[in-house]
């Protein structure tokens, strides 16, 4: 199942929001106290019961007394509405239920998709949530049926939630219970470990018996005192754990290799996998696609592992098609392909109406959530927005859209030996003026798998100060174009100079007013470089390979640091 709208109205911080979900990968952020809690204590109200030991997430009916807005003088309904999209294949056991044993398939059709509202509304003062449930076209308004409906989807796994934040001991209790290795094994598998489990065993204990007798020689005349036996523990299957190990392709760095975070990852992981399994049942009446629900996904690891973690859990979301929804505060747990699925809660507890609002986020909005997160302001991402939306996991930024041009002239297999081979996305970033922030540059560089920005020669001083404090390295991270001459501190500067000399000639008075400090020299320079390139890209139609000679070593590096 999945969750495709949420309506409160009085309900805690909620005081009058909707919310559509994207289908799969779902991010909520916003500030401390913007209400991201209060949208899985929702949810958790109506999907589930079993969150006895999530002591920060108390599931059940909504309480009036402790629910309802409390800067609000005059009393109002509660109402919370949830709307759920059901699968016929993936969400087969609710649906049978539903249409087979509810309605007696009297009334509905066997539909590929099909919708189910929950609303609930508490009057004021009142201890009892009023239910009611539509089911497509249709309501459920027979008490028996529609109570039988709701324990049916709160007692099963509905939802699997992770609370990466919660340190008590029933957490952990709950951990090492998910992780178990019983709970991913078939009943014939059981039973058939269980009986190689025993002949293991006995043999054991047969070797052991000799040494039993050694063992009792050495200890001579205390044999009188002490009995000696040697034995081993029994194997309980309901201890051992799962462990996971995941490396995704391209990547030196295993998932087992990231420290703290590796506990709180793989139970995050084994949530995954288990709401596949639930998908997949061959038991048609368990049969049901989980919504997992993730607490701060980024708890304990590094910004890279964060930026890797956060592609993982998407990739996973989208392969799976099993719908997960993250409360996060990392800019790399946010999604980067979808901005939609960056919900961004606010709240202004300094108003008077203190209710959490819900800022758009498509078109011009898309940056709101990254802002938040990075704490710096939507008009410092400049050009530089269109590098969180890539669909390519390496990236190659260059300063301007004629530098683009040649580096893709260098992936032309007619290079051969000497191509550039990069499968990533090429990026202009507009001038070193955009990658001066530091802030900025490390979520792009941690977005990416793999990243390489180059600079010009002749205004690698004005960036060194960012990519020190960024730790990147020449040669690795970054690369200076441009030859160590006079007017030659530039990509051109690696054109042959027949070229340079024949656009120069050719345009006496635009070079004149290239030496301007002004806007019309700027424009001027810009007018050369272009046809520069103009001439550069006339003579690449002769194939005239002599032409790329001093880009063939900038492609060399780039190839060692891509292969």
């Amino acid at each position: 199942m999945r969750i495709t709208k949420l309506i409160a109205k009085n309900y805690r911080s909620l005081e009058d929001v909707e919310i559509e979900f994207n289908p799969y990968y779902n991010a909520l952020s916003g500030k401390n106290n913007s209400g991201k809690s209060n949208i899985i204590k929702a949810i958790n109200s109506f999907l589930t019961h079993n969150y006895r030991f999530f002591s920060n997430y108390p599931v059940g009916p909504i309480d009036y007394n402790t629910d309802y807005p409390y800067w609000k003088k005059t009393k109002e309904q509660i109402d919370v509405e949830i709307h759920l999209e059901l699968d016929r294949e993936n969400d087969a056991g609710l649906n049978k239920f539903i249409r087979e044993l509810i309605f007696k398939e009297e009334e509905t059709t066997d539909s590929e998709k099909e919708t189910l509202i929950l609303k609930g509304k508490v009057q004021p003062d009142s201890k009892n949530t009023e239910i009611e449930v539509f089911y497509g076209d249709h309501q459920i308004s027979d008490e028996y049926k529609r109570d039988e409906l709701m324990n049916r989807i709160r007692g099963s796994e509905s939802v699997l939630f992770h609370n990466s934040t919660e340190n008590d001991e029933p957490f952990f209790l709950a951990q090492r219970r998910r992780d178990s290795l019983s709970s991913y094994l078939s009943a014939d598998d059981l039973e058939q470990i269980t009986k190689k489990k025993s002949t293991l065993e006995r043999a054991v204990k047969k070797s052991l018996k000799k040494h039993q007798t050694e063992f009792g020689s050495l200890l001579g005349r205390l044999t009188e005192k002490y009995d000696v036996s040697l034995g081993i523990p029994s194997f309980n299957i309901d201890r051992e754990s799962i462990q996971i190990s995941l490396k995704e392709k391209g990547i030196e760095v295993s998932l087992e290799d990231w420290g703290s975070g590796t506990k709180n990852r793989t139970l995050i992981l084994l949530n995954l996998m288990n709401a596949k399994r639930i998908q997949q049942s061959t038991n048609l009446n368990k049969r049901l696609t989980p919504i997992v629900i993730i607490e701060e996904p980024e708890s304990f690891l590094h910004p890279s592992a964060q930026a890797e973690f956060g592609r993982i859990l998407q990739d996973i979301a989208q392969e799976f098609k099993i719908q997960i929804i993250t409360a996060t505060h990392s800019p790399y747990l946010l999604s980067h392909k979808e901005p939609k699925a960056n919900l961004l809660l606010e709240r202004d507890l300094s108003s008077l109406h203190k209710g959490s609002k819900v800022i758009d986020t498509e078109g011009e909005n898309w940056h709101e959530p990254f802002a938040l997160s990075l704490g710096i302001s939507g008009d410092d991402f400049g050009p530089l927005k269109s590098t969180i939306f890539s669909g390519t996991s390496d990236i190659i930024m260059v300063e301007g859209e004629s530098d683009k041009k040649y580096f893709e002239l260098l992936k032309l297999e007619k290079h051969q030996n000497d191509r550039l081979n990069f499968q990533g996305e090429i990026f202009a970033y507009g001038g070193a003026g955009n990658i001066k922030n530091n802030i900025l540059l490390r979520f792009v560089k941690e977005r990416f798998k793999r990243f390489v920005v180059t600079v010009d020669r002749d205004k690698s001083s004005d960036t060194k100060r960012t990519f020190e404090s960024l730790g990147l390295k020449e040669g690795k991270e970054f690369i200076v174009i441009g030859k160590n001459e006079t007017g030659k501190k530039c990509i051109e500067g690696l054109v042959p100079a027949d070229i340079l000399g024949q656009v120069y000639a050719e345009n006496v008075e635009l070079v004149q007013q290239s030496q301007e400090n002004s806007n019309e020299g700027k424009d001027a320079r810009s007018r050369i470089k272009a046809k520069i390139l103009e001439k550069f890209e006339a003579e690449n139609e002769k194939d005239n390979l002599a032409i790329f000679k001093d880009f063939y070593p900038i492609v060399k590096k780039l190839n060692k640091i891509f292969k």
